[in-house]
């Protein structure tokens, strides 16, 4: 990009995009953080390492990931993780240590569950680009990860979305399980 950038940040960017696009981030999502190399570069790159033109079109908003409140119970998992991992305030800037550490164990509670394309299922984040708006919502505070005062755990709270902001635990479990009835 400019012949004023240390070969040693030049090097950490490539070790990061690499780490990233390994994981199908697209490549707009990376160049937020990876400053060293063009666009046009992190392109290159996501087609050696997938033989595939990066994703296009409209990011995914944080308002829109969650499909019904046990989408909040994973969402909630993968921003603990995130946050349990962090060596910094979630409100700084993305520790990207912190980010691929969290989406890897993710994946490893439920490691049949990553959807690259539609039709996504009620386990979100379902993939890289989702775990990065999540990450990115927490540290812009469109988001939030309160613990909550009756169950102890940590929900997530999307401000403007359409759910309301409780924990989603203690609804899930306030909703009447229905049972079945023989003659």
């Amino acid at each position: 990009m400019s012949n004023h950038c240390s070969f040693a940040a030049r090097l950490k960017d490539q070790y990061w995009a690499y780490q990233s696009l390994k994981r199908k981030l697209r490549t707009k999502l990376a160049s937020r953080v990876i400053k060293t190399l063009r666009p046009k570069e992190l392109c290159n790159l996501y087609f050696s390492l997938h033989r595939e033109s990066p994703v296009a079109g409209l990011i995914p908003s944080i308002t829109s990931m969650p499909q019904s409140r046990e989408s909040f119970l994973y969402m909630a998992l993968f921003a603990s993780i995130y946050r349990s991992a962090c060596s910094g305030a979630i409100r700084a800037e993305i520790d990207l240590n912190a980010m691929v550490f969290a989406w890897d164990t993710f994946c490893k509670f439920y490691p049949n569950h990553i959807q690259e394309r539609r039709p996504f299922g009620r386990i979100r984040p379902a993939n890289f680009d989702e775990a990065w708006i999540i990450v990115e919502a927490l540290r812009d505070g469109l988001a939030e990860l309160p613990c909550c005062t009756t169950c102890h755990t940590p929900y997530l709270v999307i401000h403007g979305c359409k759910y309301p902001q409780v924990c989603q635990m203690c609804m899930l479990s306030q909703i009447p399980k229905t049972r079945i009835i023989t003659d």
